[in-house]
């Protein structure tokens, strides 16, 4: 990598670590820069979870300073997303991605038509005790984190509206838990990767010195009432523009 191109790395890593943690869909950025750079997609795929590791670590202890996390209920639906996510990073260490490709296409689109659908529902104020588990909801945390494993893009956009809708939380509180979740699930298939000598860890790290402080500001402004509307237009524009970006990249 050249000298020069230091800056767009570590810039790339940031708005990975604010837009991930605000809402998510980061990846978009990423891992098109890492493949431009000489990366293979998979090496890039593997690679981009050290900063979306490192960088949730920032954004925890932001939330956790706030007291913003419900541990046991985060807790517990790790426990299904985890196990996705182990199943979807297997999976996607001995496919090629372009085998699912329309299906991504598909469900990216389908996110946005839920967040189009339910703006009310996402913007609603606190739960203030509406919040519930059912045994459907850890079938639905499984399936978005085999999701996760397998390629990153827009597992968090899935996982914050599961827990807004499905759940009852808040964006508000629907951020912190979502940034626990995607931490051991990245961790997780960032081990897989790992093994499989799919992960870069020069970009990685650089990268990770971008999506620490881009992590920081995310939790922190995620944790303010009046933040709520901006987080709803960034996932309607961050959504958006991965769909370009899938269609312009399987489809042309």
């Amino acid at each position: 990598m050249e000298l020069s191109q230091v800056p767009l790395v570590i810039g790339a890593g940031f708005s990975l670590g604010i837009i991930n943690t605000l809402a998510g869909s980061g990846s978009a950025v990423t891992l098109p820069l890492l493949m431009f750079l000489g990366l293979s997609p998979s090496v890039a795929n593997g690679t981009n979870r050290i900063p979306i590791v490192l960088g949730r670590i920032a954004s925890i202890v932001a939330f956790q300073r706030a007291g913003a996390i419900d541990w046991r209920r985060g807790l517990i639906l790790c426990l299904p997303s985890l196990a996705g996510t182990l199943l979807g990073a297997y999976v996607a260490s001995i496919l090629e991605p372009r085998v699912i490709a329309v299906a991504i296409i598909i469900a990216v689109i389908g996110a946005l038509i839920v967040v189009l659908t339910n703006t009310h529902s996402l913007l609603r104020p606190q739960s203030k005790g509406q919040i519930h588990l059912a045994w459907k909801h850890y079938i639905y945390f499984f399936l978005v984190g085999v999701w996760f494993g397998f390629i990153v893009l827009d597992a968090s956009v899935f996982f914050l509206l599961l827990l807004v809708l499905a759940v009852g939380y808040d964006l508000k509180e629907a951020n912190a838990v979502k940034s626990l979740i995607a931490f051991l699930g990245a961790a997780a298939s960032l081990v897989i990767f790992t093994e499989k000598a799919e992960v870069n860890w020069y970009y990685g790290l650089l990268m990770t010195a971008g999506s620490l402080p881009g992590s920081w500001l995310g939790a922190v402004l995620a944790t303010k009432e009046w933040v709520k509307v901006w987080v709803y237009r960034l996932l309607i524009v961050a959504i958006s523009f991965e769909i370009y970006h899938l269609v312009e990249s399987y489809l042309f």
